[in-house]
Formats: structure tokens, sequence, C-alpha cells
């Protein structure tokens, strides 16, 4: 009896280290499991949402001892960052309930003219490389308005420092991503002939609303007028030469109302002028090929700069929206 249960247990023995031996070599044999992985949009998206949230935490550790050029940049995108942030979809946490590591140690903190210098090349050039039209559209937005709060910060140092900086001028955008800055087309673009003449055309009504203002002022505000007509008119003949289209130019156009009135009223209307030029141009940058992105977003620059350049001060920055050429955008003033 003692023999036959000594039998028995030990063939249960057996069987259960065959059982697990099998488990073991099925367990070996089963191909490791497929988790899902985020797309390439997905992940530009994502590294796009990381350097504007670089910029949101370098504008909170400026403190009071900060340069007047910081102060400002601070004051521009703590507004506009976030919103740009918000339109990237977010930050993206893997984890947010998890306690973090012990052992992790934060990098140092990059600057806030660093972190807003990175992420206008790196947003321009992703818009510059990009198959998602949406992520394409919001990449280009967000450096050209970066270029602008950028360029603003050090034009508000320059001009509280030099009295006799001039206030107009044709200003470019600065990027490595756009080595050769032009606010004018190439013969190979891709810009419809209307669009173009639409363009020249616009430019051209511009040149005589400053010949208006100019009329109706003195002294350095019509040299002002004057100086942005000429630059107004030559950018109408460029156009024209540069791609050939029809040229639908006329003598005299009908000037906004605000053109004859006092000089508040004179800056309003050059100023609402040229905001109007730099939306046309970041709306055709925003859905227009990758060749053509460059020129467009110089153009939009230039008049977008010009406008806030006509401004006083922080008055200047609310011309410059958070998502420039993307309707429904806008960036708080002062701010």
């Amino acid at each position: 009896m003692m023999a036959a249960m000594r039998v028995r247990s030990s063939w249960a023995v057996a069987a259960v280290a065959a059982l697990a031996l099998a488990a073991c070599s099925w367990r070996a044999e089963t191909p490791p499991p497929d988790w899902p992985s985020p797309d390439a949009v997905t992940q530009q998206r994502d590294a796009a949402a990381e350097l504007e949230q670089a910029i949101i935490d370098a504008a909170e550790a400026v403190g009071p001892e900060a340069s007047a050029q910081a102060a400002v940049l601070q004051g521009l995108e703590s507004a506009r960052a976030p919103e740009r942030l918000d339109a990237f979809g977010g930050l993206y946490v893997a984890y947010p309930s998890a306690s973090p590591s012990p052992s992790a140690s934060p990098g140092p903190e990059a600057d806030l003219e660093s972190a807003v210098t990175e992420a206008r090349d790196a947003h321009l050039a992703a818009a510059l490389d990009m198959t998602d039209p949406d992520l394409e559209a919001l990449s280009g937005a967000s450096g050209l308005s970066l270029a602008l709060t950028s360029w603003f910060a050090v034009w508000v140092d320059n001009a509280v420092a030099d009295a006799a900086a001039p206030v107009v001028e044709q200003r470019l955008l600065s990027s490595t991503a756009v080595p050769e800055p032009t606010v004018l087309p190439d013969e190979a673009t891709a810009i419809p002939p209307e669009t173009l003449a639409d363009l020249a055309l616009a430019h051209d009504q511009a040149r005589y609303t400053y010949e208006v203002l100019a009329a109706r002022s003195e002294g350095t505000e019509r040299d002002q007028w004057l100086a942005r007509r000429d630059l107004q008119a030559a950018r109408a003949s460029a156009i024209i030469d540069a791609s050939g289209v029809e040229d639908r130019r006329e003598a005299v156009y009908v000037a906004p109302a605000d053109a004859s009135g006092d000089a508040p009223a004179r800056l309003t209307a050059a100023v609402a002028m040229e905001v109007a030029l730099a939306d046309w141009y970041a709306a055709l940058a925003a859905v227009n090929a990758p060749a053509d992105k460059p020129w467009l977003w110089c153009a939009a620059f230039d008049a977008y700069a010009q406008a806030a350049a006509f401004g006083d001060g922080w008055d200047g920055a609310r011309v410059i929206p958070a998502l420039p050429g993307l309707a429904g955008t806008s960036a708080t003033p002062g701010g």
C-alpha cells in the first residue's frame, strides 16, 4: 500500500514538473506584446508642446533683477506661450499619478531668450518638413509669433537706449530656419497670379494711404509716413516685377476715414493697415507649400513689426498674436 502511494506521489511530482517546463517553453515562444506607440505626428506635436512648456518655465524663472529685454520678453511670452501650448494639445505626461523617481535630477534651466530662440527655430524648421497640414500651420504660426516677440523685446530695449532708432524700416525675420530672408516671391512661386496681383494692389493702396497721412501731418510724423510710403510703393513694384502678374495699380484710392483725423487717429489707421497686411500674409503662409512659406513669413513679420514699432512701448505689443494667420487666435496685450 505504501509502495503504491509512493509511486503515485512520484508520478504527481513528475507531472507538475512537466507542466512547469511546458509552461516555460510556451512563454518563451510567445512573441512580445505589441504595445501601441505614438505616430510621427503625435511625436512632433509632443515635441512642440515641450518647447512651449520650456518657455513658460523660463518665463516664470525671470526675477526682478532681469534686464529690460528679458522683462519685456517675459511679459510677452507669459501671455502667448500658454496659448500656443494649449493649441498643441498641452504637455503629454505618461504617468500623471506616478511619484517622481528619487534618482531623477533636473537639468539646468534654460534662460528665456534661449528657450524662445530654440522654439522659434524648431517650429519654423518643423513647418517646412511636415506631412500633417494642421500641425504644419500651427508650427509655422508659432515660430512666426516667437520671431516677433524676440524681435520686439530687443527693439524696445534699443528704442529706450537710443531715441534716434528708426521707427520705419523694412525688418526681416531672423531664424536659422530661414537662412536667406526675403519679402518677395521667386519665379517658381506656387502662389496664384491673382493672389500676387492682389497683394501688389494692397501694397499700392497702402502707399496711397501713407501719402494721405503725410499730407495731414508735419515734421517727424510726416517724415515717418513718407518713409513707409516709399517702402510700400517699392514692394508693390517688386512683386509685379518678380512674378510678372497683372498690374492693377491706380493713381488714387479711397483712404481709410481715420487717415484724415488727428495724430492718434492717423496712427490707428496706419497700424490697422499694417496688421491687415500681416494677417493676410500669415494666413497665406499657413496654407501654402513649404517653398513659399519663408517669404510669406518674412512679409508678415515686416508688417507686424512695423505696426508694433508705430506703437508706444507696451502698446506696440498688442499687435503681436500668439498664432498669427490662424483664425480665432489672439494674445492678451501687455501680455
